[in-house]
């Protein structure tokens, strides 16, 4: 489900589902990545091709979210800078990053040691491991939440 910034206002979210942010700049990856999860049970799908507009529908619904997978470069707010933000206004929301570039070994330690990222994925990924590694997320997400 791709949102218009005048449809996010009027979305109501079943309190029982968790929703679940994707930010890539690319449309085909938003697409492809929502339509791998729109059939896992528990969760609503959002998309977003632009992290400044993700950013302002988190904010809003910070309570709901319970996952945001973001691309680590993307034009204006890089993934990173999203993420960080959104680990402030949320410490509990799970992070997936995803690249389709290499990510260095050093990068990789100082963001997921800060508590930051969850977890990094590199691109190209199969379908199959991407959904599993969103269920992961997921469970982790209510696992924590329910100590």
């Amino acid at each position: 489900m791709s949102l218009t910034s005048a449809s996010l206002e009027s979305v109501q979210i079943s309190p029982r589902k968790g929703m679940v942010g994707i930010v890539d700049d690319e449309k085909d990856i938003t697409m492809l990545f929502g339509e791998a999860l729109r059939d896992i049970e528990g969760i609503s799908v959002f998309t977003f091709n632009d992290s400044l507009e993700a950013l302002k529908h988190f904010t809003n619904n910070k309570e709901g979210y319970i996952l945001i997978i973001s691309d680590l470069s993307m034009p204006g707010m890089n993934g990173l800078d999203l993420v960080k933000k959104i680990k402030k206004l949320s410490p509990k929301t799970r992070i997936m990053i995803t690249s389709g570039y290499e990510i260095e070994p050093c990068e990789r330690q100082i963001d997921t040691n800060k508590g930051i990222i969850n977890k990094i994925i590199e691109k190209p990924i199969s379908m199959s491991r991407f959904r599993q590694e969103v269920k992961n997320q997921v469970k982790a997400y209510r696992i924590r939440i329910n100590k």
